[in-house]
């Protein structure tokens, strides 16, 4: 076997890993784990009492957001999807979407 052709062995090898762990989700892609990961963070933040100014300031960032009370009516009053869909009066389809959305562009300004 030459040198490419155990290179392009691997790399379908690689390739196929990676299906399968996503397919049984045991990997996340990038978007998921990073919302993952804001998710979390904003999480700790609000139980923590704010005290972190870096993500003070990234969640402010966000406050001419027309959505931006999602963030804190989720984490820091624990409303459900559904109450803040209620409370907003919009679906909750919009409530998740705007939701993930103000996360990762949040977390974006604190990586």
């Amino acid at each position: 076997m030459t040198d490419e052709e155990i290179k392009n062995y691997i790399d379908q090898a690689i390739e196929r890993s990676i299906k399968a762990y996503k397919k049984n989700g045991l990997l996340k892609g990038g978007a998921a784990a990073a919302y993952t990961d804001a998710s979390e963070v904003l999480s700790s933040y609000f139980k923590a009492g704010k005290t972190d100014t870096e993500i003070t300031y990234a969640i402010q960032t966000q406050r001419f957001d027309p959505y931006f009370r999602i963030i804190s009516l989720y984490y820091e009053q624990g409303k459900t999807i559904e109450q803040i869909a209620e409370d907003l009066g919009v679906d909750t389809s919009t409530v998740m979407r705007n939701k993930k959305r103000l996360c990762l562009a949040i977390y974006e300004n604190i990586i």
